[in-house]
């Protein structure tokens, strides 16, 4: 940051790069099919990382409560997709930073 401007220094770097319109338009979010994805193809290592014996931050959630977002989730009953992609990305970190 510089003042009240974002990502300044990234800007700067790429200024000669990119036309400026670019430079200036406001963040966009970026939206992904999170949801779909840890239904499908991400289910097993959802399921693994986060209800697994080898998980690391389990102790960390009510089990209860914990089981009932995954059910709802992967049954398509509750779109949990924002919060279960944001456990999973916290025990992928646990996994990565405080190994053992």
């Amino acid at each position: 940051m510089r003042g009240l401007r974002t990502k300044w220094i990234l800007r700067e770097a790429v200024s000669g790069l990119l036309p400026r319109r670019i430079l200036r338009r406001a963040k966009a979010a970026l939206r992904l099919p999170v949801g779909d994805w840890l239904r499908g193809d991400m289910r097993e290592l959802l399921l693994d990382h986060l209800h697994g014996a080898s998980s690391r931050t389990r102790a960390y959630y009510r089990a209860g409560e914990l089981d009932r977002v995954l059910g709802e989730h992967l049954k398509g009953r509750q779109d949990h997709q924002k919060l279960l992609w944001m456990l999973l990305n916290l025990e992928i970190w646990h996994r990565t930073y405080r190994p053992g």
